[in-house]
């Protein structure tokens, strides 16, 4: 699964876990709780509390985990969104048919 999130607000219970990939240049922000943050190619993790956040740095896996109840924000790069909108107009269809969900 795959989601396009743009700016997405998700509400985690503790130990819950989302998984980013190619997240490079996405801000984590934790609007409350506390998060914990861990990259691939990445020696530090970080620890967020509510009004703090982070840019990921790195490509590869990027694991967001709740270290209370929490509530976070993931934010893509200003005017990503733009871009994959644009360039998916302009792919053509495999097979000829184009779904829209």
């Amino acid at each position: 699964m795959k989601l396009v999130l743009g700016q997405s607000k998700l509400g985690l219970e503790r130990d819950q876990m989302v998984a980013l990939r190619e997240g490079k240049g996405v801000r984590v922000a934790c609007l409350s709780g506390a998060l914990w943050i861990t990259q691939e190619q990445s020696t530090a993790d970080v620890v967020l509390q509510a009004g703090q956040s982070v840019v990921i740095e790195h490509v590869g896996l990027t694991l967001v985990m709740a270290l209370s109840p929490s509530t976070l924000r993931i934010c893509e790069p200003r005017g990503a969104s733009l871009w994959r909108a644009l360039f998916g107009w302009f792919q053509l269809p495999i097979g000829g048919v184009r779904a829209a969900f």
